[in-house]
């Protein structure tokens, strides 16, 4: 499905709002531009409704039910138009009513994004500046009497959308604290508060959801800020997730595919969500290079989600042709890829398991270029899929976890654990972390045979196994104490009695947090390290030669039919000013794929240009060549 996410958060300073629509125009640039759906504003974040309201306040320079009219123009031409609802920021609300502030637990003052009220008003403020408002109390049954009167006098059937939600993780607001103080809490406990912020942030999704769907129990219904990996409680409460991940302006480009991985294992509808700005939200005058858009959304089918691109209304009511163009060059190519998507899982025996911390990035990162295709699990009852499962760094284990990686191991799976990942039931004997802030490795990687920077410290261990790297120690920790140059402590000679990286049969283990460290650092030594070590103990079902580490590799398999889909992306990330971007798409050939699969295969065909690729298949082993790779190149293998 390819979505707009169209903003209008309209300052009550512009006159003449809307005057400039026309249903037929607005709908012909839906329609040519390929969009299936796109929200439109019931209220915006200056706090002021685009339809005729008894509950909020209308635009003060709206003349007509806009919202109405968009609705009207899009289903019109088969487009839906789910509705948007502002609930964290809402200017107006926050000027006419202070107790609704969401009010900071430590600071014990209203949250503010960007510049803080007060002071000259000519004073220039910094983007996205608006104060945090709590949805409890007054507040709470302002958002169920929008929801009501939108419901009661407006088709809701293409759903709900709700944004600015659960942006921190507890409130002492005056509501708050008595409502804690009625169940008992303490409102100057900060679990007290985080728990009675959680209880009452679900109970107001189910309200919000239960409202909507009492008037159509099919509507969709989002909460923008709930699709966080790690605030799972969230989770069941949406009927699919939107990942708003805009990677010119935060993430970059290796943020969306590890949250959709996490995502998809729900099994629900979810989004990609990027921008066409250059930068960041509500960007008027901004674009993106339309290659960059495609690759972008190319990058969200290839793993399996759905496609959001955020856009803003120019106050007078008229999409922007400009826009409309580019976003019309991408989804022209997703409406002929986009059905090798639907109904299809990754492919793939290899997992990691999800630590929720920057480990799991630093590891999706190395997994990306190794052009490995992964999955993410949480427990023990899901690892009979894989052959291999990483535990990156800091993943917390039950007993009954690890039980299960103990039978794991003892009946052929292969870990790779690191740093507090390990534990004595697969080998590994955890001594303690060491004293040292930053320590050394030593490991033959290309012409580097001297101990390298860790960016980290190592746990001590004692393993049987294959010795593969040393620690080597400092002379000290770096204090005003003693300290040695500009930044870190030089290497003793010899090397400290325990090890770097182990292998201890079917178990691998780094002692340092390699995964955090690596994402922090993009160290290209420890990369090598890393890769050195991952591939000594698995074995890869999908390889690839003459391809740079910044393409992008994916492979899904239909659960309907007969076909496994490649997709392979190649587009190198620059920074120009504070900003990442795509800019350069150079052709790339001669790139060598060798897949197992268990089929006999029949026929392997690049998409959607029908060209078939020549191929054998000897002990499950597929091989084939793919050239002239553009930004993207779908290969269909069926079977």
């Amino acid at each position: 499905m390819k979505c707009v996410h169209l903003d209008f958060h309209t300052s009550p300073d512009i006159e003449g709002i809307g005057e400039s629509f026309n249903k037929e125009e607005f709908a012909k640039t839906l329609k040519d531009a390929h969009v299936d759906l796109i929200t439109v504003f019931a209220k915006c974040h200056h706090g002021y409704c685009y339809y005729p309201t008894k509950v909020g306040t209308v635009h003060p320079h709206l003349k007509f039910d806009l919202m109405k009219a968009e609705i009207d123009a899009c289903h019109s031409v088969g487009v839906k138009a789910p509705i948007y609802i502002t609930m964290g920021w809402s200017k107006k609300d926050a000027d006419d009513h202070p107790e609704w502030h969401h009010i900071d637990f430590w600071k014990k003052k209203p949250i503010y994004f960007g510049t803080e009220p007060g002071g000259d008003l000519d004073t220039p403020i910094w983007d996205c500046s608006w104060t945090t408002l709590c949805p409890v109390g007054g507040y709470k049954q302002h958002l169920i009497d929008i929801t009501r009167e939108i419901c009661e006098n407006y088709d809701v059937s293409d759903g709900v959308f709700y944004d600015i939600c659960f942006m921190r993780d507890a409130c002492i607001c005056d509501s708050c604290k008595e409502g804690m103080r009625k169940q008992g809490l303490d409102p100057e406990n900060i679990e007290d508060a985080r728990t009675y912020y959680r209880e009452k942030r679900i109970a107001l999704m189910k309200d919000l959801t239960g409202l909507v769907k009492s008037y159509c129990p099919s509507a969709n219904v989002f909460y923008n800020g709930g699709a966080d990996m790690n605030r799972p409680e969230y989770h069941p409460y949406q009927t699919h997730y939107e990942l708003e991940d805009l990677p010119t302006a935060w993430g970059g480009y290796d943020l969306m595919p590890l949250r959709a991985k996490y995502f998809e294992k729900y099994g629900k509808l979810f989004l990609g969500m990027t921008g066409k700005f250059h930068h960041a939200w509500g960007e008027f005058g901004g674009f993106k290079n339309k290659d960059a858009l495609k690759y972008e959304l190319a990058d969200m089918v290839s793993i399996g989600a759905s496609m959001s691109v955020g856009d803003h209304l120019h106050p007078c009511g008229t999409l922007d042709k400009s826009t409309y163009a580019i976003i019309g060059h991408a989804f022209d190519y997703i409406d002929t890829i986009e059905k090798y998507s639907e109904n299809t899982e990754a492919y793939t025996d290899l997992a990691i398991w999800t630590s929720h911390s920057d480990s799991d990035m630093g590891c999706s990162k190395i997994l990306q270029i190794m052009h490995l295709e992964y999955d993410l699990i949480e427990n023990g009852n899901e690892l009979s899929k894989y052959k291999c499962v990483i535990l990156p760094d800091n993943v917390k284990l039950t007993d009954a976890d690890k039980k299960e990686l103990e039978s794991y191991v003892n009946n052929g799976g292969k870990v790779i654990a690191s740093y507090k990942s390990g534990f004595d039931g697969i080998g590994i004997n955890m001594l303690g972390e060491s004293e040292y802030d930053l320590d050394y490795i030593r490991c033959d990687i290309d012409e580097v045979t001297t101990p390298f920077l860790a960016y980290s410290h190592a746990y001590k261990v004692k393993a049987d196994g294959e010795v593969l790297a040393q620690v080597y120690e400092p002379f000290f920790n770096r204090t005003w104490r003693h300290f040695c140059g500009h930044k870190n402590t030089p290497n003793k000679a010899d090397p400290a009695e325990y090890p770097a990286l182990v292998k201890n049969g079917n178990v691998l283990y780094f002692a340092h947090p390699v995964f955090e460290a690596y994402n922090k650092s993009g160290n290209y030594v420890l990369q090598k390290y890393i890769i050195k070590g991952i591939e000594s103990i698995y074995d890869k079902c999908l390889k690839l030669d003459n391809f740079y580490s910044c393409g992008r590799v994916r492979v899904r398999k239909s659960k309907s039919d007969n076909f496994y889909a490649l997709h392979l992306l190649y587009a190198p990330p620059v920074n120009r000013g504070n900003v990442c971007l795509l800019e350069d798409f150079p052709v790339l050939n001669n790139i060598n794929v060798e897949l197992n699969v268990s089929e006999q295969v029949k026929r392997v065909v690049s998409k959607p240009d029908n060209e078939e690729i020549p191929f054998t298949c000897e002990n499950g082993a597929l091989k084939f060549t793919v050239d002239n790779l553009h930004i993207h190149k779908l290969i269909v293998i069926e079977y």
